[in-house]
Protein backbone atom coordinates (compact mmCIF):
# COMPACT_ATOMS: atom_id res chain seq x y z
CA UNK A 1 0.00 0.00 0.00
CA UNK A 2 0.95 4.04 -1.03
CA UNK A 3 0.38 6.28 1.75
CA UNK A 4 -0.42 9.64 1.26
CA UNK A 5 -2.60 12.59 2.28
CA UNK A 6 -0.80 12.38 5.92
CA UNK A 7 -3.13 14.90 8.53
CA UNK A 8 -1.34 16.17 11.34
CA UNK A 9 -4.30 15.51 13.97
CA UNK A 10 -1.71 17.93 16.44
CA UNK A 11 -1.56 16.04 20.31
CA UNK A 12 -3.84 14.27 22.60
CA UNK A 13 -3.32 13.17 26.28
CA UNK A 14 0.33 13.14 25.61
CA UNK A 15 0.79 11.98 22.52
CA UNK A 16 0.75 12.96 18.88
CA UNK A 17 -1.60 11.64 16.12
CA UNK A 18 -1.71 11.29 12.34
CA UNK A 19 -4.40 10.28 9.76
CA UNK A 20 -2.87 8.52 6.78
CA UNK A 21 -4.99 7.55 3.13
CA UNK A 22 -3.39 4.98 1.65
CA UNK A 23 -3.98 3.18 -1.73
CA UNK A 24 -3.13 0.24 -4.31
CA UNK A 25 -1.51 0.38 -6.47
CA UNK A 26 0.56 3.86 -6.11
CA UNK A 27 -0.08 6.57 -7.98
CA UNK A 28 2.31 7.66 -11.35
CA UNK A 29 3.83 10.88 -10.88
CA UNK A 30 1.59 13.73 -11.66
CA UNK A 31 -1.41 11.58 -12.10
CA UNK A 32 -4.73 12.90 -11.05
CA UNK A 33 -5.32 10.22 -8.66
CA UNK A 34 -9.02 9.07 -7.40
CA UNK A 35 -9.26 6.54 -5.18
CA UNK A 36 -12.44 5.49 -5.81
CA UNK A 37 -11.75 5.11 -9.68
CA UNK A 38 -8.00 4.04 -9.64
CA UNK A 39 -7.42 1.82 -6.70
CA UNK A 40 -7.88 -1.40 -6.51
CA UNK A 41 -7.85 -1.04 -2.67
CA UNK A 42 -7.74 1.94 -0.68
CA UNK A 43 -8.13 3.35 3.21
CA UNK A 44 -7.57 5.64 6.17
CA UNK A 45 -5.37 4.34 9.12
CA UNK A 46 -4.97 6.63 13.11
CA UNK A 47 -1.54 6.69 13.91
CA UNK A 48 0.27 7.32 17.15
CA UNK A 49 3.73 8.85 16.05
CA UNK A 50 6.49 7.66 17.94
CA UNK A 51 8.46 9.58 20.50
CA UNK A 52 11.61 9.34 18.21
CA UNK A 53 12.00 9.08 14.49
CA UNK A 54 14.11 6.17 14.96
CA UNK A 55 10.97 4.21 15.81
CA UNK A 56 7.96 3.11 14.32
CA UNK A 57 4.61 4.47 14.27
CA UNK A 58 1.79 2.87 16.04
CA UNK A 59 -1.61 1.77 14.23
CA UNK A 60 -4.62 2.71 16.36
CA UNK A 61 -7.15 1.91 13.72
CA UNK A 62 -7.56 1.00 10.23
CA UNK A 63 -10.78 1.47 7.91
CA UNK A 64 -10.23 0.16 4.23
CA UNK A 65 -11.47 -2.17 1.35
CA UNK A 66 -9.28 -5.34 1.59
CA UNK A 67 -10.68 -8.31 1.96
CA UNK A 68 -13.27 -7.86 -0.71
CA UNK A 69 -15.65 -5.36 1.73
CA UNK A 70 -14.99 -2.34 3.25
CA UNK A 71 -14.21 -3.17 6.75
CA UNK A 72 -12.90 -1.22 10.00
CA UNK A 73 -10.11 -2.95 12.11
CA UNK A 74 -9.40 -2.59 15.64
CA UNK A 75 -5.84 -2.31 15.77
CA UNK A 76 -5.99 -1.22 19.22
CA UNK A 77 -7.55 -4.30 20.62
CA UNK A 78 -5.19 -6.99 22.64
CA UNK A 79 -4.89 -10.10 21.85
CA UNK A 80 -7.45 -12.62 23.19
CA UNK A 81 -10.25 -9.37 23.27
CA UNK A 82 -13.81 -10.09 23.65
CA UNK A 83 -14.42 -7.60 20.83
CA UNK A 84 -14.33 -7.98 17.45
CA UNK A 85 -11.28 -7.05 15.73
CA UNK A 86 -13.21 -6.71 12.37
CA UNK A 87 -16.06 -4.50 11.59
CA UNK A 88 -17.51 -4.81 8.60
CA UNK A 89 -18.66 -1.82 6.85
CA UNK A 90 -21.95 -1.36 3.85
CA UNK A 91 -20.19 -0.49 0.57
CA UNK A 92 -21.21 2.75 0.70
CA UNK A 93 -18.27 3.28 2.59
CA UNK A 94 -15.97 5.79 0.01
CA UNK A 95 -12.46 6.55 0.48
CA UNK A 96 -13.74 10.07 1.71
CA UNK A 97 -16.48 8.65 4.09
CA UNK A 98 -13.66 6.49 5.67
CA UNK A 99 -11.77 9.76 5.98
CA UNK A 100 -14.50 11.83 7.36
CA UNK A 101 -15.49 9.23 9.93
CA UNK A 102 -11.66 8.82 11.45
CA UNK A 103 -11.75 12.55 11.27
CA UNK A 104 -14.84 12.67 13.37
CA UNK A 105 -14.17 9.91 15.98
CA UNK A 106 -10.43 9.92 16.37
CA UNK A 107 -10.41 10.98 19.64
CA UNK A 108 -12.18 8.25 21.13
CA UNK A 109 -9.99 5.83 18.89
CA UNK A 110 -7.32 7.37 20.76
CA UNK A 111 -8.79 6.81 24.16
CA UNK A 112 -9.39 3.11 23.14
CA UNK A 113 -6.12 2.66 22.43
CA UNK A 114 -4.64 4.31 25.62
CA UNK A 115 -7.46 1.63 27.97
CA UNK A 116 -6.09 -0.66 26.12
CA UNK A 117 -2.32 -0.66 25.67
CA UNK A 118 -1.16 2.09 28.44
Amino acid sequence: MFSFEPIDLGSYRGDNYLLVGFVEPEPDDGQDYNPKKDAENYGWALVQKADSPLDENTQVVRMDTCHGQPHMDKVYLPPGSNEEKKVWLDEGYSYRRMKQYLLANWEYFADRHIHYNE
